[in-house]
């Protein structure tokens, strides 16, 4: 039987948190060790380009998002691993892809426009990779001839996208890609501390870090938005508007727990310090192995992420330039 592709990617936009975990790494993992899969996961760091500009910054990000790959249980021997930029040829598709994408659409695109509005919030213009993001992505996408393309539900519209791409690539110079399918639902988005939005790396003060430790995982709980109608420690509470219970509920605290701090929120038996410390237990056993990985990881020394970023790029420009090469001939701009 043959295997399914799959290919995700993440920006290269600083260290991991919590949210990255339940909402992506943990599925990239599952996937991996799934004998039917074959995954390509790569660091977004062409993309990052559109919105940061340091170089030196951007260099650590790569190495620092590979550490937190590797953490959480990705093997570079099973799953292929890689820079963006590693791949050259992932632009040459880009363009031919780029070619035949109607702007109307990418104009229109969530992404775009939200962050077209904050630039334009920061005093900033927007820059045309902004626009073509969506076309560099598809370009990732096809490169490989993903089937399944696990990423979060903002991400459907580029996907689709696309999709739209391949489509009309197939009509209009010969069939090459696969129609790829958006692969949605085991992930999840976790909430902010703050409880404005998901857990996000730009906003640092809500975030729990992967590489947190536990005194900083309890101090960070500590201080977060609970319900806002419990003012005294005996107020009765709402689990449905509790940031903390979101919390529970998106990182499978154990059911018993769950059904006991329902209860008791609602009857004011248990306070919420109490629920942020068995919350902040939970959020630490699922760190715990991660920081033992990364121990090891980071014993290896640096020469050990550079290897693995090297291999993890021969072995996905292997795959991806056989691709641009027949969409080359297809398209007629042959190498000469």
């Amino acid at each position: 039987m043959k295997r399914q592709i799959v290919l995700s990617g993440i920006r290269a936009t600083g260290k991991m948190h919590l949210g990255n975990y339940v909402g992506a790494l943990k599925n990239f993992v599952e996937l991996s060790e799934d004998k039917a899969m074959e995954c390509f996961y790569f660091i977004a760091n062409l993309h990052t380009l559109t919105t940061h500009t340091n170089p030196s910054e951007l260099r650590e990000s790569v190495k620092s998002v590979l550490r937190d790959f590797l953490a959480c249980g990705i093997d570079p021997n099973v799953a292929t691993i890689y820079a963006q930029s590693s791949i050259p040829e992932i632009t040459e598709l880009s363009w031919m892809l780029s070619c035949i994408a109607p702007i109307n659409l990418l104009t229109i695109m969530p992404h775009f426009k939200e962050k077209r509005d904050k630039m334009h919030e920061a005093g900033m213009t927007e820059n045309a990779g902004l626009l073509t993001y969506p076309v560099l992505m598809a370009a990732d996408i096809l490169g490989v001839k993903s089937n399944l393309v696990p990423v979060g539900d903002d991400q459907a519209p580029h996907v689709e996208f696309a999709r739209e791409l391949a489509k009309k690539f197939n009509d209009t110079f010969g069939e090459l890609f696969q129609l790829p399918k958006f692969f949605g639902g085991a992930g999840l988005r976790l909430p902010g501390l703050d409880n404005r939005g998901k857990m996000s790396k730009s906003e640092t003060s809500s975030v729990i870090y992967l590489d947190d430790t536990p005194d900083i995982v309890r101090k960070k709980l500590k201080v977060a938005i609970t319900d806002p109608q419990r003012i005294k420690r005996y107020d009765p509470g709402d689990p449905n508007v509790c940031n903390i219970f979101n919390f529970h509920h998106a990182l499978q605290t154990a059911p018993l727990d769950i059904a006991r701090i329902t209860k008791e929120c609602k009857t004011g038996e248990i306070g919420c310090v109490e629920c942020k410390e068995i919350l902040s237990k939970v959020v630490n056993d699922i760190l715990a192995p991660i920081h033992e990985r990364r121990a090891k990881i980071i014993g290896m020394g640096t020469n050990y992420i550079d290897d693995v970023l090297h291999e993890g790029g021969l072995r996905a420009r292997k795959v991806i330039r056989k691709t641009v090469n027949e969409a080359k001939e297809l398209v007629g701009i042959p190498c000469y």
